[in-house]
Formats: C-alpha cells, sequence, structure tokens
C-alpha cells in the first residue's frame, strides 16, 4: 500500500494506493492551523484509507519552501515553526515509516497534470494553482528541473508597489491580485459566487501579466489552470486569451484547466513515488 497526502491552505486529502495509478480511498479534512492537531488529523486518515496495511512508501505535499538537498522545511508559512528544521519534526508521531518523501504541494500537482492530466500530450507543462494561495512548478519531459531551488511564481512582482501580500510581505506580487483571499478582498465576495464579466476581465488583466511572465522564463508548450479558482475557468479563459494577445512578443501557448482539478496533487504524490521507485 502506497500513500500520497497533500497538505493545502484550505484542506488537506490523504489516498491510498496498491498500484500507484488507481485509487483505493481518499479522504478530505479542513487543514488545521494547529501543528499539533493536523498530525492527528493526518495519522487518523492514514489508517482510515489504509485500511491497516502496511505502508510499503509515502509522499507528503506541503505548502511552502522545502530544502531537498538537506531534506528541511526553509519557509512554512502554515507552519513557522517548522522553519529550517528537518523533515522528521513534522513526520514525528504522524508517518511513522521508514520512506516518506516530501515535497511541494504545487510540484506535486504539476506532476499529476504533466503525467496523466491536461499537459500529458505536452513536453514543457506550466502548472499554475489559482486557490488560497498561487503556487505552481515547470514539468519538463515528465520531471521537474532539480536546479530550480525555489518555484515560487506566485510571488513575482506584477506590479511595482501594489497590493501588499500577506504571505510574503511583498508589494505587487500576483498572489496579491489572483487568489482566493485577495479576490474576496477586492471585490468583497467569494469567487465561486461571482458572475460578473466586468470583475473577471478585471481579475484576468492581472492573471495575464503573471502569465506572460512565465512564458518569458519558461518557454511552456501548456499552462496548466487549477485549484479551486478554476472552477470559473471558463469566465476567466475568453478575457485572459485576449489579454494575453496584446502582449505579443511571445506566441500564446495552449491554456487548459486542470483535469484533475482537487485530486491532482494526490495523482502527482503516486506518480513522484513510481519515479523513486524506478531509480
Amino acid at each position: 500500500m502506497y500513500l500520497s497526502i497533500d497538505i493545502g491552505k484550505s484542506n488537506t486529502r490523504v489516498a491510498s494506493s496498491r498500484d500507484l495509478k488507481s485509487i483505493v480511498d481518499i479522504t478530505k479534512f479542513p487543514t488545521s492551523p494547529d501543528l499539533t492537531e493536523q498530525k492527528k488529523n493526518i495519522k487518523e486518515s492514514v489508517f482510515k484509507v489504509s485500511g491497516g496495511e502496511p505502508i510499503q512508501s509515502a509522499v507528503l505535499g506541503v505548502p511552502g519552501i522545502i530544502n531537498r538537498f538537506s531534506g528541511s522545511f526553509f519557509k512554512m508559512n502554515l507552519y513557522p515553526q517548522l522553519n529550517g528544521l528537518a523533515y522528521e519534526s513534522f513526520l514525528q508521531d504522524c508517518l511513522e515509516y521508514k520512506e516518506v518523501f516530501v515535497e511541494n504541494d504545487a510540484l506535486l500537482a504539476g506532476y499529476g497534470e504533466a503525467v496523466g492530466g491536461s499537459g500529458k500530450e505536452f513536453d514543457i507543462v506550466c502548472y499554475l494553482t489559482l486557490s488560497t494561495g498561487v503556487g505552481g512548478c515547470r514539468i519538463a519531459h515528465k520531471s521537474a528541473d532539480p536546479s530550480y531551488y525555489f518555484q515560487e511564481p506566485g510571488h513575482q512582482i506584477i506590479l511595482e508597489g501594489g497590493r501588499e501580500c500577506p504571505v510574503c510581505g511583498q508589494k505587487g506580487c500576483l498572489q496579491a491580485y489572483t487568489s482566493g483571499q485577495a479576490f474576496e478582498e477586492i471585490y468583497k465576495m467569494k469567487p465561486e459566487d461571482c458572475s460578473d464579466d466586468a470583475i473577471w476581465d478585471d481579475y484576468a488583466k492581472h492573471l495575464a501579466c503573471g502569465i506572460n511572465n512565465l512564458i518569458a522564463m519558461w518557454s511552456p508548450e501548456i499552462i496548466v489552470i487549477g485549484g479551486g479558482l478554476s472552477q470559473k475557468f471558463d469566465f476567466i479563459y475568453a478575457s485572459l486569451i485576449e489579454q494575453m494577445s496584446k502582449m505579443t512578443f511571445f506566441p500564446v501557448p495552449e491554456i487548459r484547466k486542470s483535469a484533475f482539478g482537487d485530486e491532482s496533487g494526490i495523482r502527482g504524490g503516486f506518480f513522484a513515488i513510481s519515479k523513486i521507485i524506478e531509480k
């Protein structure tokens, strides 16, 4: 039995698989800001989805920056007490197995979409998640570039001196305009309740700036949009393409909604385990 655990800023998902392709069972619960409670909830969910069967390997996706070389958390805004500590500081009392791999949650979601989702037909995939926060990654030939220490496209500056981001403290980053939290603050409503084309046109202007920068840096063949706001993809798409077309220096790549939705990170986690096993 294998486990894939995806800790999002809003919700945590825990799933099991026997073949790293199909899901045996999956459960979801609200992510707790209390680290002790979060560990307890994960441990209970692991037992639930595994049915008590032995666990061979597990992968843990976390919303933050990790140091893959030292095996430690670099910056975890959700649990700042983990900053600078080894993975074991989280895994103890939670996942008591020998083989537990830790990765950024957006990278795992990108894997899921690049391997079996909306980007499976392409070699270079840019995945962008628009959720409580904004994250993303570049997947080339079904692999992440190991030389990328930081992959945090949500914190690129798109408007100098703009809105302050409560996460990174910068002014004018992409997340300060396109995250679910920012949407509520700017437009005074939840994105899932918004059907106003004028609002989505304004939202798309900011998103287009960020995506244009990613095209300049990452040269993707496709942009895959995931996260909670992707549920409004039909409202975003037309305005986004219009805005992108005005930025004529770079050709606009294919832009698609994620195929797996909330399960992208879970499925990417199982793929990550399979790659490690192959080595």
